[in-house]
Order: structure tokens, then C-alpha cells, then sequence
């Protein structure tokens, strides 16, 4: 049987027959974006005997000229998510069991569902997203998370995840099952170093150490509430202050020596008149690579080439604590729910929203965290020049912290969550 026509990736037309029976489980992968755990998870699953996947994930042609597609090609058919076809191919398929990172499929594509989370970092889920999770839950497995749902797997980090996610998003705890986290499964054992990188940036990975600022666009900019940079007047607007603050950090890191690996988000989540300075700001400085999320989508390679890692609080950055090496969180001001303003996209728009009323503000406390915490603007700079200076500031923060909320960081974590599926959802298809 021929998949239809356009829904098929260039890299997955001839490894092998579109159907390959593999002689076990069937798993749909459906990825928002084949990066971190749930790529970890692709990639164990490719190389089972037991196991038959499909892969179902956006911008595949980006993913193939990433490194990792090179260097761990995905032997299994890839469909791009909205290609004309991939529903069909999907229902053809008939999947044992749908793993999703982020984003359920909004139609019924297995009768299982397993959830893996998308990173564990500090922000917490608005009520409408859990709301809508549940909805979709219920209308993929025939009932929601709140109660025994024998067709619903919920993956968690560690305890605490676990428990969060009982208490706050109201699942079953038959439903959560601690797993731990199978992207540290590539970080501990990467399939390149360093070097095998170094023609894949613009900038010198090899001689001159990296900083790497990774930033969510969870505030719709950068900083996190009213940060005022140094030598700024306050009454200065809110993009003025963002994008001065920027230039800092930048100069900070060039004037010790080192590069920039500057790692935005999809270029449609910003403002455009944003988007041009933050670009602007990177092209009149040497030393300085800007990545966006769309045009390369997976960073397993940042990680790799990275020195110090600099973010908002993302959640990618908790990766970054399996390297040891130093890591800066920039935290709003308070903790406070008061001065955060969070970033929405709606029918192409970017839009502000105050946090729901409440609703929680953080599923971690953005001072539990593996690295170095800056709640203004001369903390940042002082921070990301401690780390530059002291490699080693980090390694035992980092260290506790994933004892504390990461279950089994032991280079098996994805045949851990093979082995749920199976036991969960082997006789259930």
C-alpha cells in the first residue's frame, strides 16, 4: 500500500515500504515539533524489533537538514502533520497507541493515547488549556483524565511532575506514570561531538566557548516584567527597554571572547517591527549566530556546542543541566502574577493576556532551578559573567536539582516508556 500523495516526507519515500511489518505495537509519533523527548522516544522506537512507528510531525523538511536527521536518520515512514493525506495515511495505519508532545490530534487517530509532556520548566498551563486537554482526551479515548482511564498514559519527570499534574490538572493518579525524561537518553550518549559540528554554524564552535541564549516567548518578548537595563531611563517603552537589555547581554558575553547562539522561537510569534530589531541587533555584531525554531527546528546540536546557557525560563534549559555546565535563569522581578503579561497567538496574531484569575502562575518556583537566578537587569549581566568565568558554578546545583525532579537519568528512560505502553495498552487496541 502506497501512503497518499504529498503526505509522505523526501526522506522517508525510500528506506523502506511505506507499511514494513515490524511484527509489533503500532505507534503514531505526532509531534508539534520533532525535537527533545518525544524525538528520543522516535528514535528508540525506529530501532526496535518489537515495534512498528509512523512518524507525524511539522517542518520535516527542516528536520532532515538538521544534524541529528543526519547522523540518527529516521528509518520510518515521516509524514508531514498538514500535508493533504496524512489523515488518511494515519487511519490506514491504524495505530495500537498515539504519543503526543504538546497538541493531541484533533481526530481520532488510535484508540490509546500517551501524553508526553512538552519539557518540564516553571510555567503552569492556563485553566482553558487544561480544560482543552481533557476535551480532547475524552474525545480520542471515550472519557477524560479525571478518573481510571485504561486507554490514557500520562508520562511524568519525577514525583513532583507527578504530582502536579494530580493535583493541579485534575488527572487520575492511575493515569501518571513516572517515566523520567528520555531526551537525556541522546544527551548522555550524543550521537556527535563538538567538532562534527562546526560546519553546521557560522560561528566558531571549536576555539571560542558559546553562550547560548535560548529564550521562550512565553512574555511575548524577552524579559520577564518591568526589567529596566542599566543606563536606561524607566519611563522608556517596554520594546526599548527589551531590546537595549539584549544588546547588553550580547556585548557582555562578546567582550569576554566569546559567541552568541541566539535561539528564537517561530518567526510568526513575533511582532514583526520586533522581529526586525532582534534580527538588526544580531546582523551588526560579529561572533553572533540568530537560529529561529521554524527553519531549525531541533537543538540537540546547540546543546552540544553550548558553554553557558541563558533563557526566560524556558523549559528547554532543563536539558541543558545534564552537561553540568552553567546555566541563567532570568525571573521576573516578583513572582508575583502582578507585572506578567503572556504572550498568545490567535488567527496569526500575537496578543497579550494577564495571567488567569486565579489560576497558577508557576508549576516550579522560578527559583528552583539548576543554575544561576537573575531577577533584574545588573544580575543578568553579573551572572552571565560568573558563568563565563567559573565553568564549574553549576555542575552540583544542576545535579540536585534533576535528582530532585527527574526520575532514572540512566541512558534508558525511552525503553522505560516502551515498556509502558506495552503494559498499558497491549491488549487493548
Amino acid at each position: 500500500m502506497e501512503p497518499p500523495r504529498g503526505a509522505l516526507s523526501r526522506r522517508a519515500r525510500d528506506p523502506r515500504p511505506f507499511w514494513y511489518n515490524a511484527g509489533g505495537m503500532k505507534v503514531l509519533i505526532w509531534a508539534t515539533t520533532l525535537q527533545a523527548d518525544i524525538l528520543a522516544l522516535a528514535l528508540h522506537l525506529d530501532g526496535r524489533a518489537d515495534c512498528e512507528p509512523l512518524v507525524v510531525a511539522e517542518g520535516l523538511d527542516a528536520f532532515q537538514r538538521e544534524p541529528i536527521a543526519r547522523a540518527r536518520p529516521l528509518r520510518a515512514p515521516c509524514l508531514e502533520r498538514d500535508a493533504t493525506g496524512t489523515r488518511d495515511a494515519v487511519r490506514a495505519f491504524a495505530a495500537d497507541v498515539v504519543v503526543a508532545d504538546n497538541h493531541l490530534p484533533e481526530f481520532r487517530a488510535a484508540p490509546n493515547v500517551c501524553t508526553l509532556w512538552h519539557g518540564l520548566g516553571w510555567k503552569a498551563r492556563g485553566r482553558a488549556d487544561i480544560a482543552a486537554f481533557h476535551k480532547r482526551v475524552r474525545e480520542l479515548t471515550g472519557q477524560d483524565g479525571s478518573t481510571a482511564n485504561p486507554r490514557l498514559l500520562a508520562q511524568c519527570y519525577g514525583a513532583p511532575d507527578r504530582d502536579w499534574r494530580v493535583d493541579s490538572w485534575g488527572l487520575h493518579p492511575d493515569n501518571c506514570e513516572v517515566l523520567g525524561m528520555a531526551f537525556t537518553d541522546l544527551l548522555l550518549d550524543p550521537p556527535f561531538a563538538r567538532e562534527d559540528l562546526a560546519a553546521h554554524y557560522r560561528i566558531d564552535v571549536v576555539a571560542k566557548p558559546t553562550v547560548l541564549l535560548n529564550f521562550t516567548w512565553h512574555y511575548g518578548r524577552i524579559f520577564p516584567g518591568a526589567w529596566t537595563p542599566p543606563g536606561l531611563l524607566s519611563r522608556s517603552s517596554a520594546f526599548e527597554q527589551d531590546l537595549a537589555l539584549l544588546e547588553q547581554v550580547i556585548d557582555t558575553v562578546l567582550e569576554r571572547g566569546a559567541n552568541v547562539l541566539f535561539c528564537l522561537h517561530d518567526r510568526k510569534r513575533y511582532e514583526p517591527a520586533y522581529l526586525a530589531a532582534l534580527h538588526a541587533i544580531a546582523e551588526r555584531r560579529t561572533d553572533v549566530q540568530l537560529k529561529h525554531k521554524c527553519e531549525h527546528p531541533d537543538n540537540l546540536a546547540d546543546l552540544m556546542v553550548a558553554d553557558v546557557m541563558v533563557s526566560n525560563l524556558s523549559s528547554f534549559i532543563t536539558y541543558f543541566y545534564a552537561s553540568g555546565r552553567p546555566s541563567v535563569h532570568l525571573c521576573p522581578a516578583q513572582d508575583g502574577a502582578s507585572e506578567i503579561k503572556l504572550a498568545r497567538l490567535k488567527r496569526g496574531k500575537l496578543r497579550a493576556r494577564s495571567v488567569d484569575a486565579g489560576g497558577d502562575l508557576w508549576m516550579n518556583a522560578p527559583t528552583d532551578n539548576g543554575g544561576l537566578t537573575a531577577r533584574s537587569a545588573e544580575q543578568a549581566l553579573e551572572a552571565i559573567a560568573t558563568a563565563l568565568d567559573q565553568p564549574d558554578c553549576c555542575v552540583e546545583r544542576s545535579r540536585r536539582w534533576l535528582d530532585a525532579h527527574v526520575h532514572g537519568i540512566d541512558g534508558g528512560t525511552a525503553a522505560r516508556i516502551h515498556g509502558a505502553l506495552r503494559a498499558r495498552f497491549g491488549g487493548t487496541a
